[in-house]
């Protein structure tokens, strides 16, 4: 019994001195942190670059027009109208206009108008491009309304029209 004791005491003493033991740091490798470092900073130059806004050219656009009439199927009048800048507050205009702008990277569904980059589209060619931000930005709601994606593009897409049509006709003409 007594061989018993003696054990159980060591294994007690033996787990009070395991846990008593100071942890040590695990050392550092600088080879590692140097590898860790490189790294991110790939990584935030690909999140930069991918951010960057691509300008779209004239072919983007008749690209664009053209899938996203397709997509939902604008007939010939409506072509028509849109040729006149004359766009209707119906279901398939308003998902023409949503088509174009997401495809352009000007929209987002749930996150609204990507305002730096309507700018950069429609400011080419303009040094000062401070009161075109001011007018997109006042077109570019916050979708308080929470109207249906299509409804929001088109809101906004018809305040800039009315604020700035001859801008935006000069930048499709140019395109045309």
């Amino acid at each position: 019994m007594r061989l018993g004791s003696q054990s159980l005491v060591i294994t007690l003493v033996s787990k009070h001195t395991a846990k008593a033991q100071p942890k040590q740091k695990p050392k550092t490798n600088p080879a590692n942190m140097k590898n860790t470092v490189a790294i991110l900073l790939c990584a935030l130059i690909g999140l930069a670059s991918a951010a960057e806004y691509k300008l779209r050219t004239a072919e983007d656009l008749q690209k664009v027009r053209k899938e996203c009439a397709e997509a939902n199927k604008v007939t010939e009048a409506l072509i028509a109208k849109y040729k006149t800048f004359e766009y209707p507050d119906d279901e398939i205009t308003r998902n023409y206009i949503k088509c174009i702008f997401n495809k352009f990277d000007l929209f987002e569904d749930t996150k609204g108008f990507k305002v730096d980059n309507l700018v950069a589209q429609l400011g080419q060619g303009r040094e000062d491009k401070t009161q075109l931000k001011a007018d997109v930005e006042k077109c570019a709601d916050k979708n308080e309304q929470k109207s249906p994606a299509n409804v929001w593009a088109y809101r906004g897409f018809k305040c800039f029209l009315s604020k700035n049509l001859p801008l935006v006709q000069a930048a499709i003409q140019k395109k045309n």
